[in-house]
């Protein structure tokens, strides 16, 4: 991962965006992480990732029968897809 300050990305805007094909860029904003630029392929493997993350929770809380359908299932996949999604970013 690689990160750049939002003025070093508005001066190279095409270096960071080549950067991005290989590799995370995190561009900070005053010593804060506040955007990712990450290559096409890498968004839609993450996509992928959610896709396969919701079927597989749907699937369990179906066998596993909820308390509060409604309630049970947005819970349980909010909470199973932010888990997701941050060991997928989080990864090297």
């Amino acid at each position: 991962m690689l990160k750049v300050s939002e003025d070093q990305i508005a001066h190279e805007l095409d270096r960071y965006l080549h950067q991005a094909l290989s590799q995370t860029v995190v561009v900070e904003k005053a010593d804060q992480a506040s955007v990712v630029v990450l290559s096409l392929a890498e968004f839609e493997r993450l996509q992928d990732v959610d896709d396969q993350h919701f079927a597989d929770a749907a699937r369990k809380a179906n066998v596993e029968g909820y308390l509060n359908q409604e309630h049970e299932v947005r819970t349980r996949l909010a909470t199973a897809m932010r888990a997701r999604r941050l060991a997928c970013i989080r990864r090297p």
